[in-house]
């Protein structure tokens, strides 16, 4: 059990990844300070869902519940600076299943099969 904030400078990604996907399968919330694309900081606790590596550039994907927003989120893990997990529960509804599917299309008729299918 995590009782103690980890700096994800300081460790693997490989245990970050383990620590995260222990929150996961016991469900227990996290609390990130995450920074996103535009170098914006926030603070988060997140309920995850799912960890998987997406798009063209093989990011791995935390897949969450986002109790600031309460919407589902995508975080890349590379962008977690610290976490903790904590001793509670889970609060917010999970998605609707299967989750969303993220795939990027690289040709035209992978464009155009993707719009056919979302119709």
């Amino acid at each position: 059990m995590l009782d103690t904030m980890r700096n994800t400078a300081r460790q693997p990604l490989t245990d970050t990844l383990t620590d995260l996907g222990r929150a996961m399968d016991e469900q227990r919330p996290v609390t990130i300070a995450y920074t996103d694309a535009d170098e914006a900081p926030s603070i988060r606790i997140i309920e995850i869902h799912d960890i998987i590596t997406g798009g063209d550039d093989g990011a791995v994907l935390v897949q969450s519940m986002d109790r600031l927003s309460g919407g589902f989120r995508d975080f890349r893990a590379d962008r977690i600076q610290i976490y903790i997990a904590h001793d509670e529960a889970y609060v917010l509804d999970a998605p609707a299943l299967p989750l969303p599917v993220r795939f990027t299309a690289r040709t035209e008729k992978e464009f155009v099969a993707l719009e056919l299918e979302r119709d």
